[in-house]
């Protein structure tokens, strides 16, 4: 068994901008979900 190690580069590749895009969308949910706190604060009712 021979290993390609030019498709294991490529896949190495393909897998790091999608590990890249899951944090990204990550990063981009919290920052929306901290300027909507800040806009938009939690009203204590008491």
């Amino acid at each position: 068994m021979t290993v390609d190690l030019a498709a294991l580069k490529g896949a190495f590749e393909i897998l790091a901008f999608g590990w890249a895009g899951v944090f990204l969308v990550l990063f981009i949910l919290y920052l929306t979900s901290m300027a909507l706190l800040k806009f938009l604060p939690v009203k204590n009712e008491q």
